[in-house]
């Protein structure tokens, strides 16, 4: 597995953030969930196709600034300043759950900075009938029962893994509660921020993808996304639930480059696809 190098920009007078750089070509901009950024076997592949850029969000890994940003809208201004320190007038953004809302969020409010969005299994919406479990509230074996398909899998293991060393053990359990810390800002009580209401906005070609079994942001709320969202297409992949990239990452994978590959921009900088 590659190991991604890491650097802080700095986005604002109040806002810097850590980000993993790995590969080169096209620059892809990953946002990762509420869990944390893991370089994982899913971000490892991507960086063998692209320029994977993965920023940790304030308050979490090494980027700080967390208690400076009020509200969501001030998280969507803080990712524009970090494009520009990162010399991108604009980006493929490629996003999971929590970091999916994000880059639905940053397309809808400023057109010309996102090419292209991968939304997988983002954050955003909220039904009554099919209410969004209160992830915050949950043990973490509860989480990786309601996040993978197979509970007995190597992905829920993983999820359920704490360090038998007691230093470890603290440091694990302090990071979960920055991770947890960092995305209640955003997504507590409920997801529901207002994208429902700004997603005609987006134009960005954009593709949902999902896994079938997802019991956290059930298959459902795709639907929706893809009426809201008018340039846009829905990959299901079954025997996956929420953590679709870890459980079926060739699957995703493929998907993705299929999807990047087909819009290209031209010599005048238009996106053909």
């Amino acid at each position: 597995m590659a190991q991604p190098s890491e650097q802080l920009i700095v986005a604002n007078e109040s806002v810097t953030f850590a980000v993993k750089v790995a590969g080169q070509g096209e620059p892809v901009v990953y946002l990762h969930g509420a869990g944390g950024l893991t370089w994982d076997p899913f971000l490892d592949e991507l960086s063998n196709h692209y320029q994977v850029i993965a920023p940790h969000i304030p308050g979490t890994g090494n980027s700080s600034g967390l208690e400076n940003i009020r509200d969501l809208w001030d998280l969507v201004l803080c990712y524009y300043d970090l494009f520009d320190g990162l010399g991108l007038d604009s980006a493929t953004v490629i996003g999971h759950s929590l970091g999916g809302m994000i880059a639905l969020e940053l397309a809808a409010s400023d057109q010309s900075r996102v090419k292209q969005i991968v939304a997988i299994a983002p954050t955003g919406l909220f039904k009554d009938e099919e209410p969004v479990p209160d992830l915050f509230a949950m043990l973490p074996d509860e989480v990786a029962n309601i996040m993978v398909a197979d509970t007995a899998s190597p992905v829920a293991e993983m999820l359920r893994y704490m360090p038998r060393e007691t230093e470890k053990r603290i440091e694990a359990t302090i990071q979960r509660m920055q991770n947890m810390q960092a995305a209640a800002k955003f997504l507590w009580p409920i997801p529901d921020k207002g994208l429902g209401r700004r997603m005609h906005r987006i134009k960005a070609p954009t593709l949902l993808i999902w896994g079938q079994q997802d019991r956290f942001i059930p298959v459902s709320y795709a639907e929706d996304f893809c009426r809201g969202i008018i340039r846009s297409e829905l990959v299901v992949i079954n025997q996956a639930a929420h953590l679709v990239t870890l459980e079926q990452t060739e699957q995703v994978l493929e998907a993705v480059k299929g999807f990047v590959g087909a819009y290209q921009e031209d010599a005048y900088g238009r996106v053909n696809g």
